[in-house]
Order: structure tokens, then C-alpha cells, then sequence
């Protein structure tokens, strides 16, 4: 079941530009390099992972918080 409405997912969205997070998962699909966002509820710090991440390093604040943006979205 995909969540397209996810709080950190239309946040991600957002910070790459984009209107809408069906945008951005159209564009980042079949990458091999996608934006991942902290889940942290205090942070919000984005980078550039693997699109199966599901618990990497934030940089920002420290814990193995980073997800995909396609994990989010339950695409993978």
C-alpha cells in the first residue's frame, strides 16, 4: 500500500522542488541514487542514499533516522 500523504515524504518532496510527492516519486523511481529524509521528529536534514535505505546515519542530529524517500512511500 503506498502512503503518498506522509508529513516527511510531502516535506522531502518539497525541499527537491517539487509540487507533490507523485512528482517526485516519478522522477526518482528507478534511480540508484535517491533524496532520503531524516524521521527524527525534531529534524528534518536530507541527503542523497540508496533507494532501500531505511536506517541511515543523519548527519544533522546523529541517529540511524535517514529513510528513503521511496521507503516512505512504500514503493520499496
Amino acid at each position: 500500500m503506498f502512503n503518498l500523504t506522509h508529513p516527511k515524504l510531502v516535506t522531502l518532496a518539497e525541499a527537491e522542488g517539487f509540487g507533490g510527492t507523485t512528482d517526485f516519486l516519478e522522477a526518482y523511481a528507478l534511480d540508484g541514487i535517491v533524496p532520503a529524509i531524516c524521521m527524527a521528529p525534531d529534524c528534518d536534514h536530507t541527503a542523497d542514499l540508496e533507494p532501500d535505505q531505511r536506517a541511515g546515519f543523519c548527519e544533522a542530529c546523529g541517529r540511524p533516522s535517514m529513510k528513503s524517500g521511496l521507503v516512505i512511500a512504500g514503493v520499496i
